[in-house]
């Protein structure tokens, strides 16, 4: 990958974690010194909703990466799982945006699942194996990391909350 295009897919990778860690901040905040996780929000949105529907759309996005990368790889039949498992994970992450609403329980699954569905799309572009940078690689990993991280976090604050 040309040094430029390497340079630019870490910047963006790095700002995504932007739209993670400022509802994430504004929840801690609402929890430390405001009414509870329910007093935060951002421009008037639920905070944990905010995070739930960034979630979503970026595990969709990367589960059209992931197509991408199966198309590359040269075992058909794991080329074929990941393609249905990529429609299936996008399929999961348009349910998380649904079930929010339903109750609690299902918004702290929904936190949950998303977190699963990053988890398996980082394993299954290793299972790929289809020929990428290491930088690129250890970038994922990490922001994987952080993004699970950051489900977590969620999660635990609305177990605190009830």
């Amino acid at each position: 990958m040309d040094f430029r295009l390497s340079r630019l897919v870490n910047i963006l990778g790095y700002l995504g974690l932007i739209p993670f860690l400022l509802p994430l901040a504004v929840m801690l905040h609402g929890v430390a010194f405001g009414q509870g996780l329910h007093s935060a929000s951002i421009f008037g949105f639920y905070a944990p909703y905010v995070f739930i529907a960034y979630s979503g759309v970026i595990l969709s996005f990367l589960t059209g990466t992931l197509w991408s990368q199966a198309r590359l790889c040269e075992e058909m039949s794991l080329a074929r799982s990941a393609i249905v498992f990529s429609n299936l994970l996008a399929l999961l992450a348009w349910l998380c945006l649904l079930i929010i609403y339903i109750s609690p329980i299902f918004t702290m699954l929904a936190v949950g699942l998303l977190m699963l569905g990053f988890l398996s799309v980082l394993y299954l572009e290793s299972c790929l194996a289809v020929e990428t940078a290491n930088d690129y690689r250890y970038m994922r990993a990490r922001l994987t990391a952080i993004v699970c991280l950051a489900h977590l976090v969620v999660m635990t604050l609305m177990l605190m909350e009830h």
